[in-house]
């Protein structure tokens, strides 16, 4: 669901202030200004800006610049309850630091809302592209990277990203000083913290009284609740796995980041692969319902990950319901959230959407409303 410009923060200054901030974290520069603030060019659902940071050494007389991100929290209801900077920030450092992971390098961290009205992080801008989530990198008239690509390209692609996912959940996320992370506290179960919390989220964010009954999810999430497999290890999971989040180098296409570490947590790390390719199914609906060359099937993408990780992968259909079942929450209650502000949202949107309807599909539930 594309962020419309009702769910788009309002436009705040915030050059004069960041740039006090910047300088009072940078003693051996001087002239330490901000320039060019500017949005991404495709949507973003948190507030992010691009701009170049220029300085002059304070010793040397030499002059810098650097192509930055300003990440900051939501000024308003967000998608999620709590939005936790801080581990996003010490998830992209502890990779960075310690593993190959491609990660932007995370640079500095404001947890106090101060100085900019809400927490921010600022991170070195990575040299890339992503494909569009909206309008949909699948769709064959858009101007699009993975459309320009080759079908050998995109497949490269596909593979590259599938092997940043394996060695990402081949790190040792004990010494990546992750700090406070879903599953990974003092007393959490890492094999039920995901559930835990999406229980939580349908039953407490989107429900107004958690005897309600959200038609589908309620069911989805009792069968996942009823049906959850053991996993057979566990590790830092991307949690948001989807190509828009992915940016990939102009002349390889390389993967030269994984972005958007918001849904990071410590866990079964089969959540990820069908987080990955729920996503694709969704941009392929976008598209009319096909795939362009070089989109791998989703038996193509677990003989990738088998190969990349060097492991059996064994619950695709489980973590694909899972993958449907929590993004198409975060749907719903955005939707909610926008219709409670005077958006123009009919009740069939809250039944007649991609996740829900793929939700029937893989649980063999009725569609509700239908005869």
């Amino acid at each position: 669901m594309p962020v419309t410009d009702e769910e788009v923060a309002p436009e705040i200054d915030l050059r004069e202030p960041l740039e006090a901030w910047l300088a009072a974290r940078m003693p051996d520069a001087r002239d330490v200004h901000v320039e060019g603030l500017r949005k991404p060019g495709a949507g973003e659902s948190s507030d992010t800006q691009l701009f170049e940071l220029s300085t002059t050494d304070a010793t040397t007389g030499e002059s810098r610049t650097i192509a930055a991100v300003l990440r900051c929290a939501p000024r308003k209801a967000g998608p999620f309850p709590d939005y936790d900077l801080g581990m996003q920030f010490r998830v992209m450092r502890g990779l960075g630091r310690h593993t190959d992971v491609p990660v932007p390098e995370a640079l500095w961290l404001e947890e106090d809302p101060s100085p900019l009205g809400v927490p921010f992080l600022v991170m070195r801008a990575v040299d890339g592209g992503a494909p569009l989530d909206f309008p949909s990198y699948q769709n064959a008239e858009n101007d699009d990277l993975y459309v320009r690509a080759t079908p050998e390209t995109r497949a490269h692609m596909w593979e590259r990203t599938v092997d940043a996912i394996a060695r990402l959940h081949a790190a040792d996320w004990t010494k990546l000083g992750l700090g406070a992370i879903d599953g990974g506290r003092p007393g959490d179960d890492p094999a039920l913290a995901a559930l835990r919390y999406w229980r939580h989220y349908l039953d407490h964010f989107i429900k107004g009284d958690p005897s309600e009954h959200v038609p589908v999810f309620d069911e989805a999430l009792e069968w996942l609740e009823a049906n959850r497999p053991e996993p057979e290890r566990i590790a830092l999971c991307w949690g948001d796995a989807k190509l828009g989040n992915v940016l990939y180098e102009p002349t390889q296409h390389d993967v030269a980041a994984l972005l958007d570490w918001e849904m990071a947590s410590i866990g079964d790390p089969e959540m990820d692969l069908p987080s990955l390719h729920l996503s694709d199914l969704r941009a392929q609906e976008g598209a009319g319902g096909v795939a362009l060359e070089g989109t791998p099937t989703a038996e193509e993408l677990v003989v990738m990950y088998e190969e990349a990780s060097g492991r059996p992968y064994r619950n695709f259909h489980y973590q694909l319901v899972f993958a449907t079942c929590w993004r198409g929450s975060v749907q719903i209650a955005v939707m909610r959230q926008m219709k409670a502000r005077g958006a123009d949202i009919p009740d069939e949107m809250f039944v007649k959407n991609f996740p829900t309807l793929k939700l029937c599909e893989l649980l063999e539930l009725p569609v509700p409303g239908s005869v």
